[in-house]
């Protein structure tokens, strides 16, 4: 098996577009942590690996195809320190064709804080590393529940150590390997707030994971707070981590907001807020009052936009409940929505036949309401290309015709969607949420009650 060491390797000229010269990333790549204090160069690979992984996304690095040409029988190893997350990359393969992919450059573009294939001088910097300062830097945030030994801590990123910064650019690739979508941030820029949770191991502590906050002014003068991306390694997760970071960050950073959050963020985020609404006696009342009224009669009536039934006696009180909710819960109106209707769905009258049917015409109020919102404020922006620098996107006035330099209008997916179509996929938004609501009452333990 041949070795790519420094650029070296023997190749053959053969063509790159052969099967058996073509690679998915997804499964060649391998990552790995390991304790460095436990390894040395005689010893390699590390026998103190802590764990090995796959990641779930390599096309932010490698394409959309995921796929790297050149190689036959490829391994990808990328090995991580424990102590400050220096990498080291180690390509092997059968066999290699003229004009492959240059792997170790490409990998080394999407690593701020640095990436060896120099295996010699990646063990002389791991063993010359101290532990980054964790206990003595930022604010710890409150994490009630949360078991001994984890910790997170709110630092600002402009402000800290260039210890901390770097440590932050060495843990950014990870975001690429397991975030679809995701982007790195500026950390001069002193408006973002770096998030990282750190968990005791052979008393030491260890990065377990982290995540990114932005600060921007609402006028006059008040504050508002973006979570733009959060991320638990592999090894760490299901072990609470990912809501301590979340639950840390909704009670410290209110009202807070979510960049294009994943399904799995979204679920977390609404068990969570959920979790709250359930403690709230004023908000129960609320929804058993509403239930009350919820009966065959009602079906009729028609469910008003901001989620109650018109012609009950609870109707007048549903805009009330849900800007008490927003204000009391810090949350958004969406999100006082959709924690409405699980409070709601949280009362046996509801969860009957008729019950069921009115829950159904509020979320699709809502999802429908939502989607209009988001048409409308794609409508007028277009994207433009900047040399050099990727692109912008700007609401222009007025129609322009598709000429060089008028941009590109934002599409949305739904733009064409036949009638038939938008109906069934609102059905099953519909069918997944009711299943959504059954999974986290469930987890709460309320269904039964």
């Amino acid at each position: 098996m041949f070795r790519l060491s420094n650029g070296q390797a023997t190749t053959k000229r053969l063509k790159t577009d052969a099967e058996d010269y073509k690679a998915s990333t997804n499964d060649c790549i391998r990552l790995h942590l390991f304790d460095p204090a436990k390894t040395t160069s005689s010893s390699w690979p590390p026998t103190s690996l802590s764990s090995s992984f796959r990641p779930e996304f390599t096309h932010q690095i490698f394409g959309d195809d995921e796929e790297i040409v050149g190689y036959k029988g490829l391994a990808i190893d990328i090995y991580f320190s424990q102590l400050d997350f220096q990498a080291y990359v180690e390509v092997k393969f059968e066999d290699k064709a003229h004009g492959a992919t240059d792997i170790v450059s490409t990998l080394q573009e999407h690593f701020p804080g640095g990436l060896t294939a120099d295996q010699k001088e990646y063990m002389a910097a791991v063993g010359a590393a101290s532990p980054p300062d964790l206990l003595h830097v930022g604010h710890a945030l409150p994490l009630p529940g949360m078991k001994d030994g984890v910790m997170v801590r709110k630092i600002n990123l402009a402000g800290s150590t260039q210890e901390l910064q770097a440590l932050h650019c060495r843990l950014q690739p990870f975001l690429l390997f397991f975030i679809d979508g995701a982007s790195f941030i500026d950390a001069e820029d002193n408006r973002w707030e770096l998030l990282v949770a750190t968990e005791q191991h052979d008393g030491q502590e260890t990065v377990v994971g982290f995540g990114t906050l932005y600060t921007f002014y609402a006028y006059p003068d008040k504050r508002r707070f973006r979570l733009s991306q959060i991320l638990v390694l592999p090894p760490f997760q299901r072990h609470g981590i990912g809501a301590a970071l979340l639950r840390g960050s909704l009670t410290s950073f209110a009202p807070l907001q979510f960049e294009d959050p994943t399904e799995t963020l979204q679920s977390l985020r609404d068990l969570i807020d959920l979790q709250r609404a359930m403690d709230c006696g004023w908000l129960q009342s609320a929804a058993r009052q509403v239930a009350e009224g919820w009966g065959a009669s009602d079906l009729g009536a028609g469910v008003e936009e901001a989620g109650g039934i018109s012609g009950s006696a609870a109707a007048a009180n549903t805009n009330k409940v849900l800007a008490d909710a927003q204000k009391k819960l810090h949350i958004s109106q969406h999100q006082a929505r959709r924690i409405w209707e699980a409070v709601l769905y949280a009362q046996p009258k509801v969860r009957t036949d008729e019950g069921l049917a009115t829950l159904a015409q509020l979320v699709r109020k809502r999802i429908e309401g939502n989607s209009a919102s988001v048409k409308k404020q794609a409508e007028g922006k277009r994207i433009f290309d900047v040399a050099h620098h990727g692109f912008i996107m700007r609401k222009c006035k007025g129609r322009l015709p598709m000429l060089p330099g008028n941009g590109v209008p934002v599409a949305l997916e739904n733009d064409e969607q036949s009638p038939e179509e938008a109906e069934h996929a609102l059905a099953e938004a519909l069918t997944a949420r009711i299943a959504s609501l059954d999974a986290q009452l469930a987890k709460l333990g309320v269904l039964g009650k």
